[in-house]
């Protein structure tokens, strides 16, 4: 099975990187395993550009954490966004590039939700988007960084 993974990590499929990567980590062998979740997140992969921050935070390697929680924020994790609001609560610069995130994210909802009203002739958004409770999260996150910025000026 093992070598299976191999082969679809080879071919460039990101989910039989993360499965690789969590075998590398179960071996303990940590270079091998980031460095397969790099080439998911290269990819695109919300989930290894997750764990490899994690992995980086852990180890206390702050920058490199920031980094992935940025390519995760990207790529529309909430748990990532959070993450860095805490982590980098004083630097205007990562908090505005979360609130610029967010932001994008709620303009992506709206045009989708416009496109479904034409649609479907509602715009009730707890029918038809699937992930509101990550919408909810992100309002959430969105008030913390204006109450941060607030505190700034």
């Amino acid at each position: 099975m093992r070598e299976s993974i191999k082969q679809w990590a080879a071919a460039g499929d990101p989910n039989a990187m993360i499965k690789l990567a969590e075998i590398y980590l179960e071996e303990g062998k940590i270079d091998e395993a980031k460095n397969f979740l790099e080439r998911a997140a290269e990819k695109n992969y919300r989930p290894a550009a997750m764990k490899l921050a994690k992995i980086f935070h852990a180890e206390d390697n702050l920058p490199q954490a920031v980094t992935f929680y940025k390519k995760a924020v990207e790529l529309g994790d909430v748990e990532a966004m959070d993450t860095l609001i805490k982590l980098c609560a004083d630097d205007k610069e990562i908090l505005d590039f979360v609130l610029e995130n967010i932001n994008k994210r709620y303009d992506d909802i709206y045009n989708t939700d416009i496109g479904r009203v034409f649609f479907f002739g509602s715009m009730r958004n707890e029918e038809y988007t699937p992930q509101y409770g990550a919408a909810v999260e992100r309002h959430r996150i969105r008030n913390k960084i204006l109450q941060l910025k607030n505190k700034e000026a």
